[in-house]
């Protein structure tokens, strides 16, 4: 596939709720997005209050120096820097003022070189909120056309290389919603619309639904992906598996795809090595391929085998609900083998299991060479080890039972029991609820045994 078929704009946002990242992560990210063949970074964290919350006031001076490291970076890196706003909490949007912050604020990023802008109305109700708007528009799409027509006018006066990306208020759905078909239908076409898919976490993006967005909105969408981001709701998900279920097509009924990654850049570096594969040859993309070289990369080899055992029980995401597969697959051959066969070689494989796990975790914790991954994964390195604790002591319960030893089968109890609640009490998602499943059957076991 050459350059020309690849998605036109292959881009990282920075859009996460919570702790924005540092400006060393920034610039170590930006690089990251260079060497990877990533053409767009768009500035956009929503905890910086002067992007959000205090969008009227001009970046403090410190700010303003890391922002112009930032664009020279990106510079540097043939990557696009996109400034982004967002406006819409408390903008008025008949209001003349209002409208020229918005360009003093760009045309500064403009005379630092910048070229690409983002206006984001994201996240904000779905009416008007301001008086003399509700007397002014029919409805908010109204307001946000008329809004984005008088910046659209402005800046390309400054250079015919500025480009404006607009986010919807409404921003998932078919793209037949009547917000963002008037929006879609009332601005020109060289204005990109970001578009989650049919849902805020979309588990599949096809080209059916590109194509049908484009119908109903004269737009091609720009997608604005939510993997791997973790805020919110999935604060205790660590997305860390591969990019998964975006049509080989979809490059061709797309205006391009911007991945939004998490607060943890080391972390989010692991999904997006898979998506920039993805985003490079959508065709020939294997999921599992690309991320055992992703892993291999950013963890190094040392500790890959490692990483990846640990990595197979934290793939929770809206994108694949398959949790601890291997794990799995060895509590169904040990059920087997447990009543069909030979008892003391299924404990002894399971016994094995659980071994490595602890040993991968202990591993992970203590020496992995990468320092800011482990940190970054700490909490459900933490958890992994505490599950390997669980597993000990649930495969030494029934062993012992299984031999007549009650004593120590009540000594094993005791410490499943125990490791038990301290492991629940640990709210990161870690081997789904296979490793619950699996306790539970014990359990179920001992019940009936007693």
């Amino acid at each position: 596939m050459s350059e020309l078929e690849r998605f036109a704009v292959r881009g990282v946002i920075e859009g996460f709720y919570g702790t924005p990242w540092t400006h060393a992560e920034r610039l170590d990210m930006i690089d990251f997005l260079s060497r990877h063949e990533y053409n767009t970074y768009f500035y956009s964290p929503k905890d910086d209050l002067y992007l959000r919350e205090k969008w009227m006031e001009m970046h403090p001076e410190s700010a303003s120096r890391e922002i112009n490291e930032l664009i020279c970076a990106t510079q540097k890196g043939n990557v696009h820097f996109v400034y982004c706003l967002s406006p819409g909490l408390s903008m008025e949007y008949s209001n003349q003022e209002h409208r020229a912050q918005i360009l003093r604020k760009y045309r500064a990023m403009f005379d630092r070189g910048v070229r690409h802008f983002a206006l984001l109305f994201d996240d904000i109700p779905m009416h008007l909120l301001h008086p003399a708007d509700v007397k002014r528009y029919q409805h908010l799409a109204d307001a946000h056309v008329d809004v984005t027509m008088n910046v659209w006018d402005e800046v390309r006066r400054w250079s015919d290389q500025v480009e404006l990306v607009i986010c919807p208020t409404q921003y998932n759905g078919l793209g037949k919603e009547p917000y963002i078909q008037y929006l879609g239908c009332h601005l020109p076409e060289v204005i990109d619309l970001f578009w989650t898919g049919r849902f805020v976490c979309s588990p599949f993006l096809t080209d059916g639904d590109a194509e049908r967005f484009q119908k109903h909105t004269m737009h091609k969408p720009l997608y604005w992906d939510n993997y791997p981001v973790n805020d919110l709701a999935m604060a205790n998900e660590l997305h860390i598996g591969p990019l998964r279920h975006r049509d080989p097509d979809l490059w061709s009924h797309s205006a391009g795809y911007v991945a939004n990654a998490m607060s943890r850049p080391e972390c989010s570096k692991i999904p997006l090595i898979t998506t920039a594969a993805y985003l490079r040859d959508p065709l020939g993309y294997d999921p599992h391929t690309a991320w055992e070289k992703a892993v291999n990369e950013v963890v190094g080899s040392r500790d890959a085998a490692a990483f990846m055992r640990f990595a197979d029980n934290v793939q929770s995401s809206f994108l694949n609900e398959i949790e601890s597969p291997a794990m799995m697959e060895a509590f169904l051959k040990f059920r087997f083998q447990f009543l069909q066969g030979d008892r003391r070689e299924a404990v002894s494989h399971l016994q094995t299991l659980f071994s490595e796990m602890e040993e991968s975790a202990e591993q992970l914790l203590q020496g992995m060479t990468n320092q800011k991954l482990a940190t970054e994964c700490r909490p459900w390195l933490e958890k992994y080890r505490h599950w390997a604790k669980v597993g000990q002591s649930a495969v030494g319960l029934v062993e012992a039972g299984t031999s007549g030893r009650l004593t120590q089968a009540a000594f094993h109890l005791l410490k499943l029991k125990q490791w038990l609640k301290r492991t629940e009490k640990l709210p990161q998602k870690v081997c789904g609820q296979v490793m619950n499943i699996f306790v539970e059957a014990v359990l179920q076991e001992v019940r009936k045994a007693t």
